[in-house]
């Protein structure tokens, strides 16, 4: 923190003067601003003078990043003593310069130094950056290479100064690859590099050994080892290269005894070896293949051995497999005392290989089942003849008594924030009393008190139970220990980004307590900011026993990204794009962005702006203009707008969202009307908009728990520029998880929408209409054939069953219902049109991969019965 910490004399000094007044403190900053200084020096006129005190404003002035030394003096008078603290400011980048030899490049020097302008200029940054920069010299052959760097000022900030001493560069004198087996020599000496009169770079050379093991091993010589040799002359600056080759015997790999399963484990045996250069650990693991083969395969008493033997080309890898009798499972009994309804998927299943590692798996899901309904000394083992054949497996159980939760007690001397209770404790009166429960509540509880700023706080759990042993009395003892609140937050490493931009995002505030949990989440959500590229929140005196200050340590990223990219399609011919974003805007985490993407056919653009803080609060609101246009075989179109849209969040599980939206759609040069598509059509709407969103859902992309609502409602109105309408649309989805593989999901939808105005037709534009039919509404119809025309009222409803079979794939059973009709008046229930179907998933990282086949359970006359759909996502 600087090359001399003058403050530390006057600590250390005999005659500081310890318990004398204070009459005055002083910051001379040197023209910076003073504000957010003072308030970490914490001596006030009128105090006694304190070591403590003077050694901690030190430490927090060095924390926030921005000086080199701190300099404090003081001055006796009549009344006591007066402080000056002079912080020394730190040299800040403001650009790169270079001396001596012209080996690199200055921006060459700039990218391998990697330091940004605004950057303060440690001594030790400095020294890394020049010893980054002599290491990169280094390796393109400058083995004499030295760097220095120094920060020289210039105006308001300095240059980094890198002082190249480079000397003559090393250069390949010969390069000969030696004991290498005679019929390979050739091949190997082909791979060499980097080759006589090339610059010596020992990167190169590490490569060339590695391709020369490679061909090697491929050859059979999986023991091969290659080792590039140097033999440096510094007085000629010449390297002498010789690849030295172990070849080591021929390998060959050969399997004896009992016949294996497959044979594709031969050839994964085979790579694994090669792979692994035949090692030690290569074999064993290539043993553990084998055996893990025969195992699943319910050869229960398998075995594999290795040798290696000599053979008159070289040696062989010899696996001695030995699988023993096969096991089948001839039938699953499990054996209680009393009728428990332990009616699960076991794993174990009659007419599988048995597998006693599935067995055991079975066991502990037995007891965790058992546990989990309040039988806490559970006791479940697995009767299993030796042998193979046909083989019966039989699990017993020993339940014990059944024990629930007669109270639940938290003893604590200190009564928990409202905002910082744990959410409800898993144990309460008349549940099952289960350990796991207790562990997790004492860890709830825990957690909840180490976040209310008690990190030494412990939580002991005693359990009594009944003279019947049939019910608990739980009690959790909290021993807090002692508070500890935030006493200062340092914030550094800014250059462009306005510090109230970070604090707002600290869950941690400055005189309330300290949480390692708060503090956890304040660098999450400044990390999740995108505009920082390493952040780090961590304390400045983790040993103070009540009062903690923290330091914010950031590094901000690049504030212009530009994406581009160029193309060729049978449509477009040749296209390209750009996309530019300029974020942290003013230093205010504000995002402006524009794309443009322009070809033969057609040209789209697209700006948006985003405030993260509107009018101060934690809502995001976003301002977005377009315009595309595209010459269509049939037709042109050309479509321009923009909207306004603000969104918050107003519960946990409740969001809204307010937008304005304008949109204007032409087509023309139509030669066939019937190709113009509806999203083409001609319509303008310009109006308000609201939604409201409840959202429970375990997992967005593949929901198993929870529920989906919302509600929209939107209109547009001729003295805005737009057709007259108003529209609304509510959906609600249900997800039930009826036992481990089994999920239920259903889900509702309902569509209205009126015109109004006496120029307007009683129907909505073809753009606004409700549609159904497709992949992710009524399966089984192409994609809005149930009413082609469209309507201002929609009835959809579906359902699914959907079935795991295993990690990868899903099954499901569908059925959908519904209608659009023209008029909301027209509605009408008996009309509804329904189908049935089967699916099939696979998941991804991006939401299940579907193909569903759906059937019309009423169809209509002269269309088709049936329809395979292929999509990403669930119908819903």
């Amino acid at each position: 923190m600087g090359a001399a910490w003058l403050a530390a004399a006057l600590l250390l000094a005999p005659a500081f003067p310890e318990g004398r007044v204070v009459t005055e403190v002083t910051i001379d900053a040197a023209g910076l601003d003073e504000s957010g200084l003072r308030a970490l020096v914490e001596l006030r006129p009128g105090e006694p003078a304190s070591r403590e005190a003077v050694r901690h404003a030190v430490e927090l002035l060095f924390a926030t990043g921005r000086f080199q030394d701190v300099i404090v003096e003081e001055t006796a008078t009549d009344a006591g003593i007066a402080l000056v603290f002079r912080p020394v400011p730190l040299p800040i980048m403001g650009g790169v310069a270079m001396e001596g030899d012209p080996v690199l490049r200055l921006e060459q020097v700039r990218d391998l130094s990697r330091l940004r302008d605004g950057e303060p200029l440690w001594p030790a940054r400095l020294e890394r950056a020049a010893r980054d920069v002599a290491l990169a010299l280094t390796e393109d052959g400058w083995l004499e290479a030295q760097v220095t760097a120094t920060a020289r000022p210039e105006g308001t900030s300095a240059a980094a100064v890198f002082t190249i001493r480079a000397g003559e560069r090393v250069r390949v004198s010969e390069a000969t690859v030696e004991e290498a087996p005679s019929h390979l020599a050739g091949l190997l000496a082909g791979k060499i590099k980097p080759r006589a009169g090339r610059p010596f770079r020992r990167a190169e050379a590490a490569k060339a050994a590695d391709a020369m093991r490679s061909l090697l091993v491929a050859r059979g010589y999986g023991r091969a080892r290659v080792e590039a040799r140097e033999s440096y002359d510094p007085s000629q600056a010449r390297m002498r290269l010789a690849f030295t080759v172990d070849a080591g015997p021929s390998l060959t790999l050969e399997l004896a005894g009992d016949a294996l399963p497959e044979t594709g484990l031969h050839k994964h045996l085979t790579r694994l070896l090669r792979e692994g250069g035949a090692g030690a650990d290569a074999l064993e693991e290539g043993r553990d293949l084998l055996e893990r083969a025969l195992l699943d395969r319910g050869h229960r008493q398998a075995s594999v051995t290795y040798r290696l033997e000599d053979r008159p080309r070289g040696a062989a890898i010899v696996y001695d497999v030995h699988a023993g009798p096969a096991a089948v499972v001839d039938s699953v009994r499990i054996s209680a005392d009393e009728e428990l309804a332990l009616e699960l998927p076991l794993l174990t299943r009659p007419e599988l290989p048995l597998r006693d590692r599935v067995v055991e798996e079975d066991v502990r899901t037995l007891t965790r089942v058992l546990e989990d309904r309040g039988y806490p000394e559970a006791r479940v083992a697995a009767e299993v003849p030796e042998g193979g054949g046909r083989v019966p497996v039989v699990f017993r159980v020993q339940e014990g008594a059944r024990v629930t939760v007669a109270g639940v007690h938290v003893d604590s001397p200190v009564p928990l924030p409202a905002d910082s209770e744990p959410r409800e404790l898993r144990m309460r009166r008349g549940v099952p009393y289960r350990v796991r429960d207790l562990a997790r509540d004492r860890a709830s509880l825990l957690s909840a008190y180490r976040d209310s700023g008690y990190p030494d706080a412990d939580v002991v759990a005693s359990v009594n139970r009944s003279e019947d042993a049939s019910e608990v009395e739980v009690v959790l003892k909290v021993v807090p220990g002692t508070r500890v609140d935030v006493e200062h937050i340092v914030v550094a490493g800014l250059d462009r980004t306005r510090e109230t931009v970070v604090r707002r995002e600290l869950t941690l505030e400055e005189g309330e307590p300290f949480g390692l949990n708060r503090l956890l989440e304040s660098q999450r959500r400044l990390a999740a900011l995108g505009i920082f590229q390493r952040v780090s929140v961590s304390e400045i005196d983790p040993e103070s026993p009540e009062r903690r200050s923290l330091r914010v340590q950031v590094e901000e990223a690049p504030s212009i990204t530009v994406a581009y990219g160029i193309g060729a399609s049978e449509g477009d011919l040749l296209r390209g794009s750009v996309e530019v974003t300029r974020r942290n805007l003013f230093g205010m985490d504000r995002s402006l962005s524009a794309f443009a993407r322009v070809s033969f056919k057609g040209s789209r653009f697209l700006a948006s702006y985003r405030e993260p803080f509107l009018f101060g609060r934690r809502q995001e609101m976003f301002l977005t203009a377009f315009r595309e246009e595209e010459d269509r075989p049939f037709f042109d179109y050309e479509r321009y707008g923009g909207f306004v849209q603000a969104a918050r969040r107003l519960r946990p599980t409740w969001n809204g969202l307010l937008r304005y939206t304008y949109q204007r759609t032409d087509s023309f040069n139509i030669v066939n009307p019937g190709q113009v598509g509806r999203e083409f059509a001609f319509s303008t709407f310009s109006g308000p908009a609201g939604s409201v969103v409840n959202d429970t859902r375990d997992d967005p992309l593949d929901p198993h728990r929870g529920r989906f609502l919302s509600a929209d409602l939107q209109t547009s109105a001729k003295f805005l520029g737009g057709d007259s309408f108003v529209k609304g649309f509510l959906q609600g989805a249900i997800y039930h998880r009826l036992d481990r593989r089994t999920v239920l999901a259903v889900s509702g939808r309902l569509g209205l929408a009126r015109t109004f105005g006496l120029e307007e037709s009683i129907f909505l534009p073809r753009p606004d209409r409700f549609y159904a039919g497709g992949d992710y509404s009524m399966r089984g119809f192409d994609t809005d054939t149930v009413n082609p025309l469209g309507g201002n009222a929609l009835v959809l409803a579906n359902a699914e069953l959907r079935f795991n079979l295993g990690r990868s794939f899903q099954t499901a059973l569908f059925s959908d219902i519904g209608n659009v009709y023209g008029l909301v008046s027209e509605i009408d229930l008996g009309r509804l049109l329904a189908s049935a179907g089967v699916g099939l998933r696979y998941r991804t990282a991006f939401g299940p991969i579907r193909v569903d086949w759906g059937f019309k359970l009423n169809p209509r006359p002269d269309e088709s019965t049936n329809r395979v759909h292929l999509t990403i996502g669930h119908a819903f």
